[in-house]
Order: structure tokens, then sequence, then C-alpha cells
């Protein structure tokens, strides 16, 4: 059975407007990549690719936790492409307040099950990781 696909044109709008925030932060193109990659953009600079990025939207303030949760699996495809590729892979976040981002996988993280049950589908619930707030760099 093929898994729903729950991202949507206004995730969509949103990924743009932060990926807009690197651009003009970094000095950087970023081009949207096929789902099959896993991960959201490639950053390029003069043609040539120099990172990868995965984009997140939180309705919360940047401090209202200690860590940030993501799916492990996408730990695990950001170190795939930074060590196919020896590019670095960074987790962008822009949450109600500011917007930060991290390296991928980030050091000083714990690891555990967790999810979310808001949708209803069990495969929401998976190994996680916990980035420790600190590993984030504020961009703006």
């Amino acid at each position: 059975m093929v898994r729903q696909i729950y991202e949507s044109e206004q995730d969509r709008i949103n990924e743009q407007r932060l990926a807009d925030v690197i651009r003009g932060s970094y000095n950087c193109e970023l081009h949207k990549m096929p789902m099959k990659l896993s991960l959201d953009f490639m950053a390029t600079r003069g043609g040539e690719a120099v990172a990868f990025f995965e984009m997140r939207q939180r309705r919360n303030l940047m401090a209202a936790y200690p860590t940030y949760m993501i799916s492990m699996y996408k730990i695990m495809m950001a170190d795939a492409l930074a060590k196919s590729t020896g590019l670095p892979s960074f987790l962008a976040v822009q949450w109600s307040d500011k917007a930060g981002m991290c390296k991928l996988p980030s050091e000083g993280s714990s690891y555990g099950m967790g999810g979310s049950v808001r949708r209803g589908d069990p495969q929401d619930i998976e190994p996680v990781a916990y980035i420790p707030m600190e590993k984030f760099k504020v961009i703006a």
C-alpha cells in the first residue's frame, strides 16, 4: 500500500518562503528536489551544489521546547546525501517568531519513539531524533 502524502500547497509556499530567507542570507540558489531524494532543496552557488536542506514550519515559538523532534528517516537521508556527495545537509525551521537552521545529523541529539497523533495515522509514530535547540543558529 502506498502511504498518503500530506504535503499541501501551503506547505510548499512555506518552504519557498524559508528558501528565500536562506537564499538572501547565504548568497545561493535553492532548487526543489524530487520527493525520492527525501530532502526538500539543493543549494547551489555559481551552478555548483553546496548543501542540502530539509524545510519545516512550526506554529510554536522557537523556545517553546528544549528539543526539535524530527523523523529518524530524515536524519538517515540527510546523512546519506552528505556521505555520498561530501556536502552538508541542514534542517531549516520557521517558527512563529524566528527562523533557524542546524546541521544534520546534529551532535548531541537523542533518539526514541515519537511523532504526532493528530492525523490518526499510526505510521506517524516512528523512531525520531530530538535535536537540542542550542544547535540551531537563528537566521531571521
